[in-house]
């Protein structure tokens, strides 16, 4: 993989992230190591995380099984230098027994008022226990994981500055912002001389839901956040669940998609046409060809590629052979019903 600037801060990272979620959960410990040797030997080194991740995989999971397998594989590999490392803090829960029973069974409208969020204790408890689970000194880029109308910014702003002022973080980031509250917070960082956010990671597709759609705690790229994107090149665009759970190439799978009729609209249907038809004359897969699209977007993106199998790593890594002139690139973004 060809490195590519991370925004204004002059670091070269992989234009993958791989994402680990359910590395040391659904994905066993042998397969998540696999996969990270490859994704390493391939040129990549940027990893995405969390210290929640992922305490909904089962009875016993606890969030911290994704962190403790990456400290674990950098610290036998000796490889930590090697790796642009995020994760992130706010969304870990008070007391997953809250949420859970003994079979498993997550009760989900409990979990918004069970998140730890981001105040001056939790923050810093929360980067503090992902530095020791991580097995490392530092992390490269710490996000907040979800807004919080709780706490004033200014708290949540401030103690992230002393994490980075005391080399505990080097870059901070949002996660599931709305356009105008990351604003307000970079407004706030500046006027302070604080460290400010370099990124934002929300929800990105081909697809687009439709307008209004409620995904919950998580927020979707929409055209406002684009627009701020271009205007301001410092701030990266990092895209989670780019490929909707799998739903491009299976019509079946779509329609089970728990989301999907946040999606089904005319506006979809089209584009999925105009999907169908490149990725045949191509001879790829509607998969490969929305990330050869996101690898080719303006404003930059980063996909985050959470793969469960390794089948599904080597699909996924495929897309960085494609090459997308302008015309398709237009004629991809102009589909529409």
């Amino acid at each position: 993989m060809k490195h590519i600037p991370f925004g204004t801060t002059g670091e070269m990272v992989s234009p993958y992230c791989l994402g680990t979620m359910i590395m040391g959960t659904q994905t066993d410990r042998p397969t998540s190591f696999k996969m990270l040797d490859r994704f390493l030997d391939l040129g990549g080194n940027f990893l995405d995380t969390a210290n929640c991740y992922a305490w909904w995989s089962g009875k016993t999971a606890t969030g911290d099984e994704s962190e403790s397998l990456l400290g674990d594989w950098m610290r036998e590999r000796g490889n930590r230098n090697e790796v642009f490392l995020a994760t992130k803090g706010g969304a870990r829960l008070k007391s997953i027994n809250r949420v859970r029973d003994a079979q498993g069974n997550v009760a989900w409208d409990k979990v918004v008022d069970n998140y730890e969020y981001l105040s001056t204790h939790a923050l810093r408890k929360a980067a503090e226990d992902s530095l020791r689970r991580l097995g490392t000194d530092h992390i490269d880029l710490y996000y907040v994981h979800i807004d919080d109308r709780r706490t004033p910014q200014e708290e949540t702003l401030e103690v992230l500055n002393n994490l980075v002022k005391e080399g505990k973080v080097r870059y901070i980031a949002c996660s599931n912002f709305r356009t105008w509250r990351m604003e307000r917070a970079r407004s706030i960082s500046a006027s302070n001389g604080w460290a400010s956010f370099t990124a934002i990671q929300q929800q990105y597709s081909y697809l687009r839901p439709k307008a209004g759609a409620d995904f919950g705690i998580n927020v979707n790229v929409d055209e406002e956040l684009l627009d701020y994107l271009r205007a301001n090149p410092d701030v990266t665009l990092m895209a989670f669940s780019p490929l909707l759970k799998g739903i491009y190439d299976d019509e079946k799978k779509r329609a089970a998609y728990y989301n999907w009729h946040l999606f089904n609209t005319d506006d979809s249907r089209a584009r999925l046409d105009v999907l169908n038809r490149m990725a045949r004359e191509m001879n790829i897969s509607n998969s490969q060809l929305v990330m050869a699209w996101l690898l080719h977007h303006e404003p930059r993106v980063i996909p985050i590629v959470g793969v469960r199998t390794l089948e599904q790593f080597d699909i996924a890594m495929s897309a960085l052979d494609i090459r997308l002139t302008p015309e398709q690139m237009d004629f991809l973004n102009k589909a529409s019903a």
